[in-house]
């Protein structure tokens, strides 16, 4: 990691800007990791608190790619996104209850996880009640002896229907998550698309490059690369 070389030392919240901005992790995690402890915690509250809004733009666009068709867009949130994501959203609201301990206990059920949180789309003439069973694997590109996908742990389905997409935050256009409410069907409204947000085990993403890829039995509705290696 390059050191900044001057009189005085740089305040914390500086020194991780500046790093964020040169796109270089700090040398402690260096990768996706699980189980990130008190000190990555409370760095990433302050990036989110102190970033502007290119540099939590960069940060994100990391995280996020829209393939395109029925797959509008595949997002990875790692436990570190997360917590930035949540102190995000918590400015928003002008809730300052967002210190270590909140956000440590707002990990615990997703602690040695990654989510990966497909947006897809139907053709509103579909005749489907329930998003479709789509699969979401990882396939390592780093490892061509071992190209095995990395299959989810679990794999949760939540349905829209009617008009497509609420907008996200606009300040925010990188948000993940589906609403925190299910929409409901009024009248005849057709089943127009959801989320898949299938839940991976986070130590095989601590190095290499992985294709997330969204399928229907044999047919591939979308796939997107990820240096999950070089993400936090």
């Amino acid at each position: 990691m390059r050191t900044v070389t001057s009189a005085r030392p740089l305040p914390t919240a500086i020194a991780l800007t500046l790093a964020f901005v040169a796109g270089a992790a700090p040398a402690r995690i260096g990768a996706i990791t699980g189980h990130i402890d008190r000190e990555a915690i409370d760095e990433a509250i302050i990036f989110a608190r102190q970033a502007t809004r290119e540099e939590r733009r960069a940060f994100h666009d990391g995280y996020q790619r829209q393939p395109g068709g029925a797959v509008r867009r595949i997002s990875v949130v790692s436990e570190y996104r997360r917590v930035v994501l949540l102190v995000e959203e918590k400015m928003r609201q002008l809730d300052r209850n967002y210190g270590v301990r909140q956000m440590t206990q707002a990990l615990v059920p997703w602690r040695g996880l990654v989510e990966v949180i497909v947006e897809v789309q139907l053709h509103p003439q579909n005749n489907y009640v329930a998003v479709p069973l789509y699969d979401v694997l990882a396939v390592p590109l780093d490892d061509p002896a071992n190209p095995t996908p990395l299959v989810p742990e679990a794999n949760d389905r939540r349905a829209r229907f009617g008009v497509f997409w609420e907008p996200p935050p606009m300040d925010a256009p990188w948000w993940p998550f589906p609403p925190p409410a299910l929409p409901t069907i009024v009248g005849s409204e057709p089943l127009t698309g959801g989320w898949l947000q299938a839940r991976f085990t986070a130590t095989p993403f601590a190095k290499g490059r992985y294709e997330i890829v969204v399928k229907d039995g044999a047919a591939t509705l979308g796939k997107a690369e990820f240096a999950l290696g070089s993400l936090k």
